[in-house]
């Protein structure tokens, strides 16, 4: 998986994780929200492992899991685009 395509994932993963958060803060009741709301946790915490594993921090606090600071080892959003 490239780069982007886990950044993505992990934007899919999140996005349906908060919208189920704000269901179920109305519908605290409901099992079936609340497993499906476990199980997408769950999974962007793996996401979120495997990229930061793979391509560093995805942000600055979690840098500090690493041996050196390599918050600044990749390129800005902004030089990125000016890249390409």
């Amino acid at each position: 998986m490239t780069k982007q395509d886990h950044l993505y994932e992990i934007q899919k993963c999140n996005f349906a994780a908060y919208d189920l958060l704000l269901y179920l803060d109305t519908h605290p009741k409901d099992k079936k929200a609340f497993a499906m709301f476990r199980d997408l946790v769950e999974k962007l915490k793996m996401l979120k492992k495997e990229y930061e594993r793979e391509h560093g921090p995805l942000e600055a606090y979690n840098a500090a899991g690493f041996s050196s600071f390599k918050w600044i080892d990749s390129p800005w959003p902004w030089e990125r685009e000016a890249n390409k």
